[in-house]
């Protein structure tokens, strides 16, 4: 009873989705009620609905509440007994109930009140009389409604892409698609059924695996594979076989013995003896021929390579990079380009040139089983729903006829009409031809449905500016595509916060993203739609967080001169000090050289051993007292040697060899020869017998008596009396 409770259950949802293809929406599905009054597709692809005096948007999965203040809209002055509707161009939309008439604005998706200023433009006298009703469905609408059984109808129009949208009057809104071909359910015994679960070679043949041995089913004849007529093999239950050369299979048994079989031969070999590495492997699964030598094999807890030329193992080289997902391998396939596609529990892989690719674009990422069409693109059968993967992805689900259960594993076939088959019960399954049930249509352009800030319904423009409190921004958007919504993948990004794309493949009809705590700044959010792998053109929304009232411009700008006063003053108390600092530095320096200055000349007045280091400040005035010195000295007995000649020796003038002198030991040129001249004879006194007349000689004195006389006013003595105090 169970069993035929679920076989019942599956008609009637297969019945529901496959037969009728409807959309039912009520108040539980987002309507503010079920009273259908007027329905209006507008030029985006939305449906305006007016649910009795309550207005509400489609958004591709539900309905939006648009607001109306009815009380600024116009009252009539009596009662008219229909409802109407008339359009002004293509962005104003007029309309009436039994009491009033609304303006509705396409471009911003939101009433206007200016109703009244508009009563008297001539285009608005045949709708204010009530003379442009809402049209009543017409004969071929009223057709579909009556294949589809619908009852209590007020209302029907179609939308751009040839859906019917039906109004009820208590019973929300129906949608009829328009009439496409869906797949063929196979609910009862069926060889298709059989040749999905079996394995066909290239020569034709179709295996079947059952529990009582190997069947093989070939230009009509039918062969049958046991132990009785093969005694070689290990056990009667095969879990795979597959076609290596013309004379030999691989085939592996329930109890994962796997080996070599060669029906004309009527004999099995068997690997696990001879590889004793297989018995880690908890279930062989299946396995897929690369080369002539090298074939995959798949297994629930990982995958290998077997040479079946040395019967050996080697490791598959992607393994690594596949099994950070899944290591449970369902399928395997090669197409006619040679690329290999792994289906997991966790992920379907594209393998060429030994790199992995993760298809990531699909509804579920379950694979269960791979099989390629007349055309070589490849699908695949997942735990919920069928998708094509090359040469783009392409999603099936229940809107496209697809019933929302699991696939079996490893249990697809393309007959040889091109149907494909792909089982998922144990007697059913389902059928299609692809060029039937895809629509390699242009993709639909996106449409922005919905957004609030902090939860708050923003009307929505091209250029949209919110405060900068708006923590929390909501975005919707859809193609409206209530045909097959699940066949629609999406991507979005918003310039300025990221350029990179975020995708979503959830097949709702509907896409909401929230961004929360956005810096003010510019924003572009952009979103795209595919169906069958052409992006779409991207539709753009541009979002400005405003500054708060502290980051304005103009109060930059007054914070700017704040700071600039500001730093001026710091400025000029910088300067103030420094100024200060520069001038006790600079009286510190001077009395430092004064200092200096007065050691020197007490140097040069107590010493008679004249050195430039004593009597210099710095190695400039060290540098010129060493070359006076050594001019004076080389013309010490020179009595006619005088400043003009020092001057000229040292190359200054003697103006300029006056002021330095006077500046460094405050005597004048003539002063200093004249005094290293007596200095010099008081260190001959002091060293040599030398008599005095000599020594004046020596020293530039024409006599003895003006050398005495001189000598006595430097020194306080005569020649005679210094010698005589030294010794």
């Amino acid at each position: 009873m169970k069993r035929l409770y679920k076989f019942l259950v599956l008609c009637l949802l297969i019945y529901s989705e496959h037969i009728s293809g409807q959309t039912h929406w009520t108040a539980a599905e987002g309507l503010p009620t079920g009273e259908i009054q007027q329905i209006v597709a507008l030029p985006n692809g939305q449906m305006l609905v007016n649910c009795e005096g309550v207005f509400c948007l489609s958004n591709g999965r539900s309905f939006d509440i648009v607001a109306c203040d009815q009380n600024r809209c116009h009252t009539f002055r009596k009662y008219v007994n229909q409802y109407g509707q008339m359009w002004q161009g293509d962005s104003l939309l007029w309309l009436h109930d039994f009491y009033r008439a609304y303006l509705f604005d396409v471009r911003s998706r939101s009433f206007r009140y200016d109703i009244e200023s508009r009563l008297n433009e001539p285009a608005l006298a045949s709708f204010l009389a009530c003379e442009t009703p809402t049209p009543p469905p017409t004969e071929q609408q009223w057709e579909t409604i009556g294949e589809y059984g619908i009852r209590d109808v007020t209302r029907a129009t179609c939308d751009g892409k040839g859906g019917l949208w039906v109004g009820t009057r208590a019973n929300g809104i129906w949608y009829c698609p328009p009439m496409r071909v869906k797949p063929q359910i196979i609910t009862t015994a069926n060889p298709l059924i059989e040749q999905a679960r079996s394995t066909h070679d290239g020569s034709g043949r179709m295996w079947m695996c059952k529990p009582d041995g190997l069947t093989c089913e070939y230009e009509g004849q039918t062969s049958h594979y046991d132990r009785n007529n093969v005694p070689s093999l290990p056990h009667n239950r095969t879990t795979f076989i597959t076609q290596l050369s013309e004379q030999r299979y691989l085939l592996c048994d329930s109890l994962c013995l796997l080996g070599y079989f060669m029906p004309e031969k009527m004999d099995f070999h068997l690997l696990n003896t001879s590889i004793p590495s297989l018995a880690k492997y908890r279930h062989i699964a299946g396995a897929c021929v690369i080369d002539g030598k090298w074939t995959a094999v798949y297994t629930q807890n990982g995958i290998f390579l077997l040479d079946t030329e040395a019967d050996t193992l080697a490791t598959f080289p992607t393994a690594r990079e596949i099994e950070q997902y899944s290591s449970k391998y369902n399928c395997m396939l090669r197409d006619n380009n040679g690329v290999l596609w792994i289906g997991t529990q966790n992920g379907l892989f594209r393998i060429a040139d030994d790199k992995a690719e993760r298809i990531t674009d699909l509804n579920n990422h379950c694979i269960r089983s791979l099989v390629m069409d007349a055309d070589g693109d490849v699908w695949a059968g997942t735990s919920c729903g069928i998708s094509r993967v090359s040469p783009t992805v392409v999603n099936l689900g229940k809107s496209d006829g697809i019933p929302p259960v699991t696939m079996m594993d490893r249990a697809a076939c393309m007959t040889d009409d091109s149907l494909l088959v792909f089982a998922f019960g144990g007697s059913e399954a389902v059928a299609f031809r692809p060029k039937d049930i895809i629509y390699e249509e242009t993709p639909s352009s996106v449409v922005f449905t919905r957004l609030t800030a902090n939860g708050t319904p923003v009307i929505i423009k091209p250029e949209v500016s919110l405060a900068y409190d708006s923590s929390t921004v909501n975005l919707q958007f859809s193609t409206l595509d209530y045909i097959s919504p699940s066949r629609t993948r999406y991507r979005y990004r918003l310039v300025g916060l990221s350029d990179d794309w975020e995708t979503n493949s959830e097949g709702q009809g509907q896409v909401s993203v929230t961004y929360t705590m956005l810096p003010p700044g510019k924003y572009i959010f952009e979103a795209q739609a595919t169906t069958s792998g052409t992006w779409s053109t991207a539709a753009s929304l541009c979002i400005t967080i405003l500054p708060p009232l502290w980051l304005t411009w103009w109060a930059k700008l007054l914070y700017c001169l704040i700071g600039l006063v500001g730093l001026t003053g710091l400025i000029a108390l910088y300067l103030k000090k420094k100024k200060a600092a520069l001038v006790r530095e600079n009286e510190a320096r001077v009395n430092l050289l004064f200092e200096l200055r007065e050691e020197a000349r007490r140097q040069f007045a107590a010493s008679t051993n004249i050195t430039p280091q004593n009597i210099a400040v710095n190695a400039e005035e060290e540098q010129l007292v060493s070359i006076m010195l050594k001019a004076i000295e080389e013309h010490l007995a020179d009595e006619d040697y005088n400043a003009d000649k020092l001057a000229r020796d040292v190359a200054m003038s003697r103006a300029s060899l006056y002021n330095k002198l006077k500046t460094m030991l405050g005597i004048t040129p003539t002063d200093f020869i004249r005094n290293v001249r007596l200095k010099r004879a008081a260190r001959f006194l002091e060293d040599t017998n030398l008599g005095v007349n000599e020594i004046a000689a020596r020293v530039g004195f024409v006599t003895a008596r003006n050398f005495s006389s001189q000598f006595k006013k430097m020194f306080g003595l005569t020649p005679s009396e210094y010698r005589e105090g030294k010794n």
